[in-house]
């Protein structure tokens, strides 16, 4: 037996795919002094960080939108993958606490992670409802999930927009 999900919530799957929209190239600056160059080594390892992850989130998204197609059992086993990488996720940035030159940025990720757990607890929900699943359901699930990797990208922003604060001995 194959578990439809609905094409709405396959169209949100799509949205949460999407790459972020280029930022516009920065003006020009002064050549700065070896200190200024210096990059803040914890807004290197939190930007290294969220590289990966939304690399593992793309990952996550399609096996999603495939298991969608499958058995509920699919579903499930992908959602519940969904969720231990909110967890994990959450539970590094539990361990990293931000600068505040980057601070906006890491609860913008924080945020999209909650999101994602959101969409996580949906998909479960989804593949124990009774067939098919209300609409609704559906829906919120691929919303939730979409947030949940724009809120990614907004933290990938703003963090690039924080290099200028969060040089080494500022």
């Amino acid at each position: 037996m194959r578990f439809l999900v609905l094409p709405a919530v396959l169209a949100s799957l799509l949205v949460a795919c999407a790459p972020a929209e280029p930022s516009p190239e920065p003006s020009p600056s002064p050549a700065p002094s070896p200190v200024q160059a210096a990059p803040n080594p914890n807004l290197v390892a939190f930007e290294e960080r969220l590289e990966s992850s939304s690399s593992r989130l793309g990952q996550l998204v399609r096996a999603l939108g495939d298991a969608s197609a499958g058995s509920p059992r699919e579903l499930e086993l992908v959602a519940g993958r969904l969720a231990a990488f909110a967890a994990d996720e959450t539970a590094w940035l539990e361990e990293h606490a931000a600068d505040p030159c980057y601070a906006e940025a890491l609860e913008a990720y924080r945020a999209g992670l909650a999101a994602i757990a959101t969409a996580a607890e949906a998909f479960e929900a989804l593949a124990t409802a009774p067939m098919p699943p209300p609409d609704e359901e559906g829906q919120a699930a691929g919303e939730a999930l979409a947030d949940g990797s724009t809120g990614l990208q907004q933290a990938a922003a703003l963090a690039m927009r924080a290099r200028a604060a969060c040089r080494s001995g500022s």
